[in-house]
């Protein structure tokens, strides 16, 4: 493909707004989702320098969601500081960066909720953990807290979380809230051979040791929550996991690797006994999943993920869900919609000063194989094959003039590509693109719509206007993080990659967890604050589907009337946990590394 017609196709963003539960409906915008665009403008700061002081709560809504949603749905703001009959009780795994941690400080502040349980398999993301958040217990591996393991918190073995009690008056549930990012390295673009099986089960079920390594965290997830029943549970993974491969044969029992996620049994080592996976499988639960994309609730970049939300029968059912859906919907259309550039600007007004940690890296000029021959046919399509050096290195050689340290954190092809897409671009569009250099020229990961493009775990998002890679600080922001609240010194700029590349959207995450206390029995004291009808509904583009602002009953109205009559009733019973039980949750003061 000529490289012209390879730019106009990059920045083609789609904008397919909330869709929820159809599996028909996530195999279809899959496949449209490369072709639709969208003229949704970005904001910007209106002062003159093109900053604003950071003070004001709704100044960056991205990364001060949550004043914004509970005034979407008429919740008075102060209320949701008060303490709550009892605290929220909230368990994860596949922690990553503690989005959901964060999210909660935010929505019932840090005294309102006890993170119980975590889980981190990377080792220098579990010492950031326990510098940055207070848990009871921290694994390395994520079915510890089902089995009992070694807990980074107390430095030994720690045994498995107590089994529900079936003890009249006590609630069925141990947690409130369980969360789990499963990993998604099986099911997602940046994986080369994620559509090399014929069977969806290879994913989950496979001789090969990796693969069965990155399948593990789902299974794990399964298990947990068929053993300990928490109230609700919020499972999110990349929206590649309705992909199909066309290996996989029209008479297959699971076309999509979320099929076997819905549907799906193992069968156990030795036995001749399937082993229920499938979310759908698990007995007490009303579940309806949701495809939210981070640009649709304030963030400046293009993500589109499935969130999985599981309510158990003690706290609602199918209707609850419903009223989620329409709740997210209000959410979002809450939401303004904001660019890379409000992230970076937000980070500037913070005064926040990073240096990196890291060494150069290569940065010769050298660029060998394939990726060689292919910058070759980038500069003959640009017609620049017998260029000087100096008219082929423009862009580059005058940003290290500008400025010595400018290369840092960038290799000699990195480098050399940002040069093909300077001359790539329009001198108008010019000022307006960002790219994420790891990504080859192949994958179009550049955008000039203000929106920056999916972080992934080894990003570098580099910013035309600015010249400049975004730090780690504008990554985190990128994701709703609230920068003041993050320990970054001590760290290389590649673990904040990681880090941000892996962390679930703050005001998405948030979004699913206020829609949750809103709607469902974990607490009266949220139900009873909402006296009005949300403000509006699901902002539409023009290209958008109109079904996407339908929720599953068929009404156009995204926030039923007749929603608080049917709220279900929260019986009080005191805490619900034995002696025994409190001693495991609390026998130890959250670990923190200061």
């Amino acid at each position: 493909m000529p490289l012209a017609d390879l730019y106009r196709g990059s920045c083609q963003p789609s904008d397919l707004g909330p869709d929820r539960g159809s599996l028909r409906n996530l195999y279809q915008q899959f496949g449209e989702c490369e072709s639709r665009s969208s003229e949704r403008s970005r904001s910007r700061g209106n002062s003159s320098d093109g900053t604003q002081e950071p003070d004001d709560a709704n100044l960056w809504p991205f990364v001060n969601w949550a004043p914004v949603f509970f005034n979407a749905c008429g919740m008075p703001a102060e209320q949701y500081a008060h303490a709550l009959s009892q605290p929220l009780v909230v368990g994860t795994a596949c922690t990553g960066s503690a989005a959901p941690s964060f999210a909660l400080d935010q929505i019932v502040g840090a005294h309102n909720f006890s993170e119980v349980i975590a889980s981190e398999s990377h080792a220098t993301t579990r010492k950031w953990l326990l510098e940055n958040r207070n848990m009871h217990h921290l694994y390395h591996d994520l079915a510890f807290a089902r089995t009992g393991g070694q807990c980074q918190v107390h430095h030994q073995h720690c045994p498995p979380m107590p089994l529900p009690s079936d003890k009249e008056g006590e609630g069925q549930a141990r947690l409130d809230i369980y969360i789990s990012g499963f990993v998604c390295k099986n099911f997602s673009q940046e994986n080369n051979v994620r559509f090399q099986h014929s069977d969806v089960r290879e994913l989950f079920i496979s001789a090969n040791i990796e693969t069965a390594r990155k399948a593990k965290p789902f299974l794990e997830t399964s298990r947990f929550i068929r053993k300990y029943a928490p109230k609700v549970a919020i499972l999110e993974n990349v929206f590649g996991l309705a992909k199909r491969s066309s290996k996989t044969s029209s008479t297959d029992e699971f076309q999509a690797p979320i099929d076997f996620v819905l549907r799906g049994s193992v069968r156990e080592a030795g036995t001749d006994h399937d082993e229920p996976i499938g979310l759908q499988l698990i007995p007490g639960y009303a579940m309806d999943m949701f495809r939210l994309k981070s640009k649709d609730f304030g963030a400046g970049q293009t993500r589109s993920r499935i969130y999985f939300i599981m309510v158990h029968h003690s706290v609602g059912d199918q209707n609850t869900l419903d009223h989620i859906g329409a709740l997210l919907q209000t959410f979002a259309a809450s939401m303004p919609a904001t660019s890379v550039w409000d992230a970076v600007d937000y980070v500037k007004c913070c005064k926040h000063d990073w240096t990196p940690e890291e060494e150069d890296l290569d940065q010769s000029d050298v660029v060998g194989g394939k990726t060689r021959e292919s910058f070759d046919k980038a500069k003959a399509d640009l017609g620049m094959d017998t260029s000087s050096y100096e008219e082929y290195r423009a862009f580059t050689l005058l940003c290290k003039q500008r400025d010595s340290t400018w290369p840092r954190g960038l290799n000699g092809r990195e480098i050399e590509q940002l040069d093909i897409i300077y001359h790539l671009l329009p001198i108008a569009e010019r000022s307006r693109v960002v790219t994420d250099v790891v990504k080859s020229l192949g994958r179009r990961a550049w955008r000039s719509d203000g929106l920056s493009p999916t972080l992934t775990t080894n990003s570098k998002i580099f910013d035309f206007r600015n010249e400049k890679l975004l730090n780690p600080a504008e990554m985190m922001a990128l994701q709703g993080f609230d920068v003041s609240q993050i320990h970054f010194s001590g760290y290389k700029r590649s673990f904040f990659s990681l880090l941000s590349g892996n962390a679930m959207t703050m005001p998405v995450i948030g979004g699913c967890l206020l829609a949750v206390l809103l709607t469902t029995a974990l607490r009266s004291e949220f139900r009873s604050c909402v006296t009005e009808e949300p403000q509006s509904g699901l902002a539409q583009s023009d290209d958008d589907d109109q079904d996407d602002a339908t929720d599953a009953s068929g009404s156009s109205s995204n926030f039923p009337q007749h929603l608080r009559d049917e709220w279900p009733t929260l019986a009080h019973s005191g805490s619900g946990y034995s002696s025994s039980e409190l001693e495991w949750l609390y026998n130890a003061p959250p670990g923190r590394v200061l």
